[in-house]
């Protein structure tokens, strides 16, 4: 608090402003009463003045003594009493001192004024009734004027003193006056400020150290009752925050007082932004209000509008306020809540405001809504369906099916409710399958009965389902006999393809056996007709020696000829049982096969086997045809495209533990790219003149699908050899 604004600064203020008023009024009396009394002095020393100007001038002027009469006045104005004397006589100055006879006769003053320095008199010089002039004379007054200051000026200096002295002493009086009253002030702030733990130390036995002891009991108890306020206010906010019901308190005019946790969570709105501010009204859907309106209106026989009296309705009639109420969130979302609305009352039953208890039924609501919908459209799914649903309980017995499945069937809906799924399925074991097909998903074909015995293949798609807290074994069944037609004119049409691509492998083969055998065959007629010509002509045979070498290279020959009949017995060899063979010799033995044709057509043939140990468990006879279809695609491109340095490189690598390339790439300029799409299509050939038969690529694909769970791609790539098509086959363990 600032000084000026304490009690003791305004107690001595008005103390000090009493004091100074009245030392002013005394200062001003005194000064009054000296006055008088010297003017009072001052009119008798006048009046002893006029008396000795009667006795003294007298002679003179009788005498007209002018030379002495001049002297006597300059006696009586040496004595600085009088300022200025003159003597006149018919109205001319027969004599003067100090007077400016060029101003003429001043007038007389009637009344001493303390202002004045000289006070202007007269005094008539008369004997025996015989008037011998006027004497008019200034007495002088500075005195009076001089003494009434010195006066003034003492009495403000004691005055001033006192003053001073009663300021000390008022402000010592007031401190020790209101010292305790500032420990009470503070006090009494802290305790504004929720601060109780306080203890005056108010010593004195007077009325304020009763007043301190009193302060201090009192102080005490605020504080036991506050702390027990705090702990009824901390249960009540932590039930209140803690309940899963939304609270919302009013008073009767429904302004919102108080907003609990789950209130603010569900809402989406801060306490801060709602209580003091808002009513529940902010809460409440109109149009559900409208049709509350409508409801109530009837039900109570009243007239209601959708103002939000309609909400407070029943309430304020005393009855039983329980409703599902549309709520719209902050973000504008839509709850539905079941809301309990009392009445909060004092014991003289006067409403003092409203309590909201509501509980969110959005999601049972919105289940509701589904279970309708949802069983709406299982009921138009079920009359619908193009496939045969039907579902079927642990035990295997008929519960829900579509009608096409019964009709299909042959049963009437009757019969159907006595239907277990061994009726139609005769090799169906419910007691072990349908715990089975109840684990997970499962697609299986099966041959199902109808009532007059005539069979028909199904594919069945199986799931499970709950329904009222019950394990169901959910069924589509599809009737797949055309399909199972189609897909046995498939499989006949590939093997066909199949065959078709092996007759046209065996005429590559056969040209590539001619290349193989044309040199090996060539060196053994030439040596056995070396011996022929000397044997006619009787010429020296060869030493021994040289015999022996000849016999060798025509033994070689020959191996090399058998491996290559083996080679290609390999490659004829169509079976799709499964061995664990080398890539790397399957790679090698093809480029065996192959590689008299690519010398023939001066192809360069490259291998890059970045591990020679990698083993797969297939058909190698399927793997060697994919890599021959390959290699004898890229060497009619190279020789249609007359590349001049005509080269084609193997490369073996694996990716990871279950997967494997080869690629496979040419420098024959590469796949156009408006046919990219098309080149593994069936029959789809590039050669002119049907030299094609536009099967082998497509084989390929098909190989490397089916027997190694792989893929067949291409793309364009440049590299050291040049641009053109690189070819991928990937194996997949």
């Amino acid at each position: 608090m600032k000084f000026y604004n304490t009690l003791r600064f305004k107690i001595v203020v008005f103390a000090i402003t009493v004091e100074i008023v009245m030392l002013s009024l005394l200062i001003l009396n005194a000064d009054r009463l000296i006055l008088n009394h010297m003017s009072s002095q001052t009119y008798k020393q006048i009046d002893n003045i006029r008396s000795n100007f009667q006795a003294s001038l007298l002679p003179l002027l009788i005498e007209r003594d002018y030379a002495s009469l001049d002297a006597l006045l300059d006696k009586y104005t040496y004595s600085k009493e009088i300022a200025y004397i003159f003597i006149t006589k018919d109205n001319n100055i027969i004599s003067s001192s100090k007077w400016d006879r060029s101003k003429g006769i001043p007038l007389s003053d009637g009344v001493l004024i303390s202002t004045d320095t000289v006070f202007d008199t007269t005094q008539t010089i008369e004997y025996m009734g015989q008037n011998y002039g006027t004497v008019y004379f200034g007495f002088n007054t500075l005195f009076l004027k001089n003494a009434q200051n010195e006066l003034f000026t003492q009495s403000f200096i004691i005055a001033l003193a006192e003053v001073m002295l009663s300021v000390i002493l008022l402000f010592s009086l007031g401190y020790f006056l209101t010292q305790h009253l500032q420990t009470l002030t503070n006090a009494a702030e802290e305790m504004s400020a929720n601060q109780f733990d306080i203890d005056l130390k108010i010593n004195s036995k007077d009325e304020l150290g009763l007043l301190g002891y009193a302060f201090n009991r009192m102080a005490r108890k605020i504080k036991n009752q506050i702390t027990m306020i705090q702990r009824q206010d901390e249960l009540k906010n932590a039930i209140f925050d803690n309940m899963e019901h939304i609270l919302i308190v009013t008073d009767k005019n429904g302004v919102i007082r108080s907003f609990n946790k789950q209130a603010e969570n569900t809402l989406g709105y801060t306490t801060e932004e709602i209580i003091d501010d808002n009513t529940p009204e902010i809460f409440f859907d109109k149009k559900d209000r409208e049709e509350k309106a409508k409801l109530y209106s009837k039900e109570l026989g009243v007239e209601l509008n959708s103002s939000f009296d309609t909400v407070l309705a029943k309430t304020e009639r005393g009855l039983k306020n329980q409703d599902y109420w549309k709520f719209i969130t902050k973000d504008q979302k839509e709850l539905i809540l079941y809301l309990n609305i009392t009445a909060l009352k004092d014991k003289n039953d006067v409403t003092y405001g409203y309590i909201y208890v509501g509980e969110d039924k959005t999601d049972i609501f919105k289940l509701e809504k589904s279970l309708k919908e949802e069983s709406h459209r299982l009921k138009t799914i079920l009359e619908n369906a193009g496939d045969f649903i039907h579902i079927l309980n642990i035990k295997g017995d008929l519960k829900i099916y579509s009608d096409s499945f019964i009709e299909y069937l042959g049963y009437t809906k009757d019969e159907a409710k006595e239907l277990n799924v061994v009726d139609w399925d005769k090799n169906f074991l419910p007691e072990s399958q349908i715990s089975e097909l109840l684990r997970s998903q499962q697609t299986f074909e099966a041959i199902h009965t109808k009532k007059d015995g005539s069979t028909f293949d199904v594919e069945v798609k199986t799931s499970k389902i709950i329904l009222d807290g019950e394990p169901y074994l959910y069924c589509a069944s599809r009737d797949i006999t055309e399909r199972k037609i189609s897909q046995e004119q498939i499989r006949q049409r590939d093997l066909l393809l199949q065959q078709q691509a092996r007759l046209a492998s065996m005429g590559e083969m056969i040209g590539n056996i001619a290349h193989q055998w044309r040199q090996p065959l060539s060196l053994i007629s030439t040596i056995s007709s070396s011996y022929k010509v000397k044997s006619e002509f009787n010429m020296p045979i060869n030493s021994d020696d040289e015999l022996n070498k000849d016999m060798v290279k025509i033994i070689d020959t020959v191996k090399h000829l058998s491996q290559t009949i083996d080679d290609f017995r390999s490659f004829f060899k169509h079976t799709n049982q499964k061995e664990i063979f080398s890539i790397n010799k399957v790679i090698s033995n093809c480029a065996n096969i192959i590689s008299a044709s690519f010398d023939n057509h001066f192809i360069k043939l490259k291998k890059d086997i970045k591990d020679d140990s990698l083993k797969y468990n297939g058909s190698a006879s399927m793997l060697s045809q994919a890599i021959l279809n390959i290699l004898s695609n890229a060497k009619d491109v190279l020789l249609e495209n007359k590349v001049e340095n005509k080269i084609v490189k193997i490369t073996l690598d694996s990716m990871d533990d279950k997967t494997i390339e080869i690629k496979i790439k040419d420098n024959g300029g590469g796949v156009p790219k408006e046919i990219e799409d098309k080149i593994f299509d069936s029959h789809f050939t590039t050669k002119e003149n049907s030299d094609g038969t536009g099967i082998g690529l497509y084989m390929s694909l098909q190989i490397m699908q089916q027997h190694f769970n792989g893929e067949l791609l291409v793309k364009n790539k440049e590299d050291e050899n040049g641009y053109g098509a690189e070819f991928t086959l990937i194996l997949r363990a």
